[in-house]
Formats: C-alpha cells, sequence, structure tokens
C-alpha cells in the first residue's frame, strides 16, 4: 500500500534568505521558518483559506498537495522464531 503525506509548498515572489520554494509538513512549520511579512498572510487567515487547496496572495503562492511515497520494509524488524 502507497502512503500519502500531506506537503504545502510555498513560492515567494520575493526571495526571502536567498530561497523562492520552500516546503512544509504543516502549516504551524511555515511560521517556524518564514516571518509573517514574507509570507503575507497570518497563520490563522491561512488556515482558513488553504481549505480550497491553493491561496494566491501579494507576496506568495501557496499550495496544498500529496506526497506520495513507496512503502518499505526498512527499519521493520521481523520477530524470529523460536
Amino acid at each position: 500500500m502507497k502512503q500519502q503525506r500531506k506537503v504545502i509548498h510555498v513560492e515567494l515572489k520575493e526571495p526571502y534568505e536567498g530561497k523562492r520554494h520552500y516546503y512544509f509538513g504543516s502549516i504551524t512549520a511555515i511560521y517556524e521558518l518564514l516571518p509573517t511579512e514574507a509570507v503575507g498572510v497570518s497563520k490563522e487567515s491561512l488556515w482558513n483559506v488553504l481549505k480550497n487547496g491553493e491561496h494566491k496572495g501579494r507576496k506568495a503562492i501557496i499550495r496544498y498537495g500529496t506526497l506520495h511515497t513507496k512503502q518499505s520494509n526498512r527499519g521493520i524488524r521481523k520477530e524470529k522464531e523460536v
């Protein structure tokens, strides 16, 4: 079975610390790295507008998507038979 994880892509129109593209696992994580002034929308407002999947603002385009990964057995230990 394939694993699915949510991902939030933030594309800034003006670079912040030399980068324009950022990827996050939650809305809260965005504001731990980027200031509200760089994003152009507050965390509380983003909770409401991102439900549609995308927010286009004056300073950034923020998209909500799904990251598809292949399930692996790495890290899963098999029980030894006695």
